[in-house]
């Protein structure tokens, strides 16, 4: 046989393999489900079969050159109508099984493969500049494959309106090729990512354009679990683009993310259609930067992350994690709110030092002079009190650390004259003595010298009231030296726990059992954090915010808004690594 028969001989079975991968493809796209499923079959089915009728009855057997055009446009689109489907199969209310997801996903890279290479077996050759003229006018004709064809297909030569049109058509089949080739490279292999966030000041700055790289990080086929292996090995302080946990994570969720991906490169990254149920974008992916390894339990307190394992009780702190997380942004070269590469300041510099200052206050706070305070504060109210006449029964207020301060005048007046007042008072502000001596860890001791603290000046405050109620001043009146001390003492309490506590500081995480031995982060699960660590929603948080008791140790616990709720992410979600830097060109580099 001829050479130019052994190589159409060679693509019949090429194209007859991908048609065939096609074929049962589409019958592994059947659904029997009532819902959006069932235009699965339908789409891969016809437009197989369309490209059946071209490729092989038009093009492998009778060899009809006019029709090569669309036999070489179907067999490019092939592999993309049938990704098309694909995703229609997995959108409905049941999925597939992973055997089946692990077949599809096989017969369509053949597919996809086969399908780039067949259509440029049929392509025109055309001169190169630096070859000698042959006297072939048709590019088709250098090109052996149609040397026996009943119909050699002949390249037309549009001149005018057809031009224009030819070309346009051209191009749209060009972009949307390279829109789909690349949609599957950053699936697979490399992926421009723009910073949403200042949660990684300074080592990302927001729309810092970033490469990331998926190939070693296990990348996966869309909706299903088919994919590569991951091959890295992760460890502290290593950057890394992950799959916002803080949302829903399903098939459903899953296919409207891969379809606004696609819409995103359609329409050259101007529509965003990812969006939650309050119709927000949604930050996902994240960048974060990984605190957290399996067989370790954390605790973070006064911005210091401690970690410990199974092989040591004792909790040590990661100089690992020193070295990122930024809890002061005052002064670092290169990011500021002038230079516009900072757009919000969490604390000044005052205001950072006036919260090291009360840090190191509450370290400090002597919980034996304390309990002695309080307990004279309730001795001297009884006797202030004690020639009262009680009215109404007395209604406890509830123990949040704000209303407890707002309307202390109020909760003063009814604590003095209201029958179980006083009570509640003294159990309230004395509940925390009997467990004062406690073991506990960084966190938990320090959360409770807040409850401490805050009970404290509370009691100051009510028994000032107390006094000035005794001399008879109007409500308008009861301002005093003393007064104004413990509100400004009160200020930075509050401003503390309610504005710093959950940003600055995390809970033993995970949490002991209930018996009190410790638990660890499982196998192949991380833990991340930001490393602006006053300005990152990370895996530290909710995006709720609940109430919730300073200590536990204490029955009668002040609370506070907290939107504390630690947790770990399986390396299935984590997406990739960024490697490099493209974007500002003053910041181009290895990250």
């Amino acid at each position: 046989m001829n050479k130019k028969n052994s190589q159409f001989k060679f693509l019949s079975i090429l194209y007859y393999i991908q048609l065939a991968s096609a074929v049962l493809f589409s019958f592994l796209c059947l659904s029997f489900n009532a819902d959006i499923s069932l235009l699965a079959f339908p789409i891969s089915f016809i437009y197989t079969g369309i490209t059946i009728y071209f490729v092989v009855y038009k093009s492998l057997i009778k060899t009809d050159g006019k029709f090569i055009i669309p036999t070489v446009k179907f067999t490019e689109y092939l592999p993309y109508a049938l990704f098309i489907a694909f995703i229609f199969r997995r959108a409905g209310k049941t999925g597939t099984s992973f055997s089946i997801d692990v077949v599809t996903v096989i017969l369509w890279f053949i597919i996809f493969i086969l399908a780039f290479f067949n259509a440029r077996f049929l392509y025109p050759k055309y001169q190169k500049k630096n070859e000698k003229k042959d006297g072939i006018k048709n590019p088709y004709m250098r090109n052996k494959i149609f040397n026996s064809w009943s119909v050699v297909p002949v390249a037309k030569n549009y001149k005018g309106t057809g031009w224009l049109i030819y070309q346009f058509f051209d191009l749209l089949d060009a972009a949307v090729w390279a829109i789909f080739t690349v949609l599957i490279f950053q699936i697979f292999v490399l992926q421009l990512y723009s910073i949403p966030s200042e949660s990684m000041v300074p080592t990302f700055l927001v729309r810092d354009k970033v490469f990331v790289s998926k190939i070693d990080c296990g990348p996966k086929f869309p909706l299903t679990d088919v994919g590569l292996p991951d091959f890295r090995k992760y460890k502290r302080g290593d950057t890394i683009v992950l799959r916002n946990p803080h949302y829903t994570i399903n098939r459903q969720s899953e296919v409207k993310t891969v379809i606004s991906n696609l819409v995103y490169m359609f329409t050259l990254t101007k529509v965003k259609i990812n969006k939650d149920e309050y119709g927000e974008q949604k930050a996902d992916p994240l960048v974060k930067r990984i605190t957290g390894l399996p067989g370790e339990q954390l605790v973070m307190q006064d911005g210091v992350l401690y970690v410990r394992t199974k092989q040591s009780d004792e909790f040590v702190p990661s100089q690992i994690d020193a070295q990122y997380a930024k809890w002061n942004l005052n002064g670092i070269k290169g990011v500021s709110l002038e230079s516009k590469t900072l757009q919000y300041l969490p604390l000044s510099e005052s205001d950072y030092k006036a919260m090291t200052d009360f840090e190191q206050y509450r370290r400090e706070y002597d919980l034996n002079k304390a309990a002695e305070e309080v307990q004279k504060i309730v001795e001297d109210l009884k006797l202030l009190c004690k020639n009262n006449v009680f009215s109404e029964n007395f209604s406890a207020p509830k123990l949040i650390q704000m209303e407890l301060f707002a309307y202390a005048y109020d909760y003063a007046d009814s604590i003095t004259k209201q029958k179980g007042g006083m009570e509640w008072f003294s159990e309230f502000v004395t509940s925390w003595i009997e467990s004062k001596d406690n073991k506990r860890d960084y966190y938990s001791e320090a959360n409770f010298r807040l409850n401490v603290i805050s009970k404290v000046e509370f009691a100051k405050l009510i028994y000032r009231y107390a006094e000035l109620n005794t001399s008879e001043i109007s409500s308008d009146q009861l301002s005093d030296s003393q007064i104004d001390e413990i509100f400004n003492n009160a200020r930075i309490l509050l401003w503390y726990v309610n504005n710093l506590l959950d940003q600055r500081n995390m809970p033993l995480f995970p949490a002991n059992d209930a018996n009190g031995n410790p638990s660890y982060i499982p196998e192949n699960c991380y833990f991340m954090m930001g490393d602006n660590r006053f300005n990152s929603f990370d895996l530290r948080h909710s995006d709720t915010r609940s109430l919730k008791p300073l200590c536990v140790d204490d029955p009668y616990s002040v609370e506070y808004y907290s939107c504390m709720a630690p947790q770990y992410i399986n390396k299935k979600y984590i997406i990739g690594k960024p490697v490099i830097r493209i974007l500002p060109f003053n910041r181009i580099g290895r990250v």
